[in-house]
C-alpha cells in the first residue's frame, strides 16, 4: 500500500473474488512492468511466495531478503534445472498452505503484446495439486515501461479469472493446457494468436 501511493498506483479489479476462492493456488500473471511485483503484492496480500531469476541474487539487499522470503531464484537458461529447483514451492503450498505467485512469460514483455508462456507455472501446478488462478494486468506499463526507470501515476485494470483445476492434468497433456491457459490471456486482451482468429468472448443477451 505505501508503494502504491508513493509511485501512484491505483487498481481497478474485475473478478476479485477469484483471489480468494481457491488457496492455495498458483497464480499466474502477464509480465509488462516492474511495478506487476507491487500490483501481485497488493492483490495477494499474504502467504504467498515467488520466483524470480537467479540474477536477483547478486542485487544488493534486495537479493538476500528475496531468498530469505522463500522465493525460489531460477536459471532460466537451464530448463530443467529450473523445474527441479521450484521443487521446494511443492511443499510450501502442499505443507504449509502457500500460494506461488509467478510470470509464464518469465520475463517482461516489451510490447503489451504476449509472450509465449513456459510450462514451469502449469508442472508447479500439477505436482502440488492445486489451482492456477490467471491474472490478466492489461496496463502496467503505463506506469513504468521496461527499460525505464520514472513512475507515472496511473491506475492500472486487472482482470482476475476463475480458478482452473489441475486435477486432470498429465505430463502428456501439459502443452495442450499451457495453450487454453495462454488463450484465454489473449481473449481478455483482445489479441490473437498467429494463424487463429481468436475473437474476444461475446455476452449473449437473453
Amino acid at each position: 500500500d505505501t508503494a502504491s501511493a508513493l509511485i501512484g498506483l491505483n487498481l481497478k479489479i474485475s473478478g476479485e473474488e477469484n483471489l480468494w476462492s481457491r488457496r492455495p493456488a498458483v497464480f499466474d500473471f502477464n509480465h509488462q512492468s516492474n511495478v506487476d511485483l507491487v500490483v501481485m503484492a497488493r492483490l495477494l496480500r499474504r502467504d504467498i511466495t515467488g520466483v524470480g531469476k537467479q540474477e536477483l541474487r547478486d542485487m544488493p539487499i534486495i537479493g538476500r531478503v528475496l531468498e530469505a522470503s522463500g522465493v525460489v531464484l531460477i536459471d532460466r537458461s537451464n530448463t530443467v534445472a529450473a523445474i527441479e529447483s521450484m521443487a521446494p514451492l511443492v511443499d510450501a503450498m502442499r505443507i504449509e498452505g502457500k500460494s506461488v505467485c509467478l510470470s509464464p512469460e518469465g520475463t517482461r514483455a516489451v510490447t503489451p503484446k504476449l509472450a509465449e508462456f513456459k510450462k514451469g507455472a502449469f508442472h508447479l501446478a500439477m505436482q502440488a495439486g492445486v489451482p492456477i488462478v490467471p491474472i490478466v494486468i492489461r496496463n502496467s506499463s503505463d506506469i513504468m515501461p521496461k527499460g525505464e526507470m520514472i513512475y507515472r501515476p496511473a491506475t492500472v485494470q486487472v482482470e482476475v479469472l476463475p480458478p482452473i483445476p489441475t486435477d486432470s492434468w498429465s505430463v502428456e497433456t501439459i502443452e495442450e493446457h499451457v495453450e487454453e491457459v495462454r488463450d484465454m490471456y489473449l481473449t481478455a486482451l483482445g489479441q490473437k494468436r498467429p494463424g487463429h482468429n481468436v475473437e474476444p468472448l461475446k455476452v449473449v443477451k437473453k
